[in-house]
């Protein structure tokens, strides 16, 4: 009998090692959406030397073979928007398979950053700021939708080791899936999904309280001494005892972004930079280096980063949003775009709960950039100021319609609020204006002869010049 036993244990083992030869990544698994006609990456692990071969229900094949650490990977070409498609992943015994279920062709979109990207659509039990958005009930009760499937990378961040997989699984979007789920990058889905008539799916890779240095290869940085004081002020002995090794450099690139780089994404909306506010002077290098280094290995002839000028906190320096704006004002990366949030921060919070506003905007950015719709996604941009006699005529881009919002709501061509005007003496006054011609006049009694001006460069702000699309000026200084 103890024979029989240990033979059975025997067989059993070799069944397991046998069907344990094809692994794959979490998020290749049942409900994923992959990018529509495009050359989409599959990739896993098997025995060193094993074929792989991919069968799909729209026809097309590939096959590969695992290298020396047993990886692999390929590309597939996918067809037009659908769902209830399927892939299969076999080894080279036709009985060693993998079946991807319901998965959906669509567009597919990387969110992420740190706790504004994260913050959930409902408020999270225990929690004393992730107190869920702005009128979650109905919003929440609006998230019924088949054909968008939403993956969120767990939380996993470790300045030791580069993980090649995450913990994670796609659903199907619903008022329970997204209770946990970001309300920004939930609301975000929707729109595209209501705009596109397509099916959409979003990654939510994003860790409050993590500084971009949290999300950039080690590689990267130990190139540049940019990187000297992060380094030396969040080592782990430091950030360990406090509960923050999210903040050592390249914890969560190597715990959460790294499993899931490559995989084919229409592109990334980003929502950090907070935490970087305190040594602002150095983000727009820094940000650089993230996104051309993510490029790179994500290895897509394009992979647009459409990023939000964080809202303004009593106790955020301003400085950070104007080191934001350089990075697209000066055009030192392509294919991006800066949305703000100036006009809807909480000077008592720096996680303003109204997320429709942000969601709203990354939405129209990409419509207007990526899908050809005819929409005025930014607001006005500073082009020129002018000195004429005792007044600065400041001019934009996209300005048709410019106009004042009152605190009541009311359209108006005067009270620009946070808007101040110097001299030669470099004093700053709050100034008078008006918008005459499309155009932005201020000036101060005081000050013969003005020559600088700026907007909505404090700590807190709430800006309130807009176009006639409604988009806020962004925040300037001349």
């Amino acid at each position: 009998m103890k024979k029989i036993l240990v033979m059975a244990f025997v067989l059993l083992c070799a069944v397991v090692q046998m069907q344990g030869k094809i692994k794959l990544p979490a998020i290749i698994s049942d409900n994923m959406v992959v990018q529509q006609k495009a050359q989409v990456k599959l990739w896993g692990w098997a025995d060193a030397g094993e074929q792989v071969l991919v069968k799909t229900s729209w026809g097309k094949e590939a096959e590969t073979v695992a290298d020396a650490e047993g990886k692999w990977s390929l590309h597939i070409k996918t067809p037009k928007c659908s769902s209830g498609q399927w892939i299969e992943v076999l080894s080279g015994r036709e009985d060693e398979k993998i079946r991807i279920s319901n998965v959906l062709m669509g567009e597919v979109w990387l969110a992420s950053g740190q706790s504004n990207m994260e913050f959930w659509s409902t408020p999270k039990k225990g929690s004393a700021w992730m107190t869920g958005m702005e009128g979650w009930e109905a919003q929440v009760q609006d998230a019924d939708y088949p054909n968008i499937h939403l993956f969120k990378v767990e939380e996993l961040w470790d300045h030791t080791t580069v993980h090649e997989d995450c913990k994670g699984k796609w659903v199907v979007c619903s008022p329970e899936t997204v209770k946990n789920y970001s309300a920004v990058a939930f609301l975000f889905a929707r729109m595209l999904h209501q705009e596109l008539q397509r099916p959409v799916g979003v990654i939510l890779c994003a860790v409050g309280g993590t500084h971009a240095e949290s999300w950039i290869r080690e590689e990267v940085m130990r190139k540049d001494t940019i990187y000297n004081r992060v380094y030396r002020s969040y080592t782990p002995d430091k950030m360990a005892p406090k509960g923050y090794l999210h903040k050592v450099p390249s914890a969560v690139w190597n715990g959460m972004v790294n499993p899931i780089v490559g995989y084919t994404v229409k592109g990334n909306i980003w929502y950090q930079a907070e935490s970087n506010a305190w040594r602002a002077e150095d983000y727009a290098p820094i940000f650089v280096d993230l996104v051309e280094d993510w490029r790179q290995l994500w290895g897509q002839k394009r992979l647009p980063f459409y990023f939000m000028q964080v809202a303004p906190y009593g106790q955020l320096p301003g400085k950070i949003r104007m080191e934001q704006a350089k990075v697209w004002e000066q055009k030192m990366l392509e294919d991006i775009g800066m949305v703000t949030a100036i006009d809807v921060g909480d000077s008592l919070d720096i996680h303003p709960r109204n997320k429709v506003v942000p969601a709203r905007r990354f939405a129209d950015v990409v419509l207007a950039n990526e899908y050809g719709k005819k929409i005025e996604c930014y607001g006005p941009v500073m082009k020129s100021v002018v000195r004429k006699g005792n007044e600065l005529v400041v001019e934009f881009e996209n300005a048709k319609g410019l106009h004042v919002t009152l605190p009541s709501g009311e359209k108006s061509s005067e009270g620009a609020a946070y808007l101040h005007v110097a001299g030669a003496d470099g004093k700053f006054y709050p100034a008078f204006s008006r918008i005459e011609k499309g155009k932005l006049v201020v000036w101060h009694p005081n000050i013969a002869q003005p020559v600088k001006v700026k907007y909505c460069t404090e700590d807190y702000c709430k800006g309130n010049i807009y176009n006639g699309a409604g988009v806020p000026a962004y925040p300037f200084e001349y």
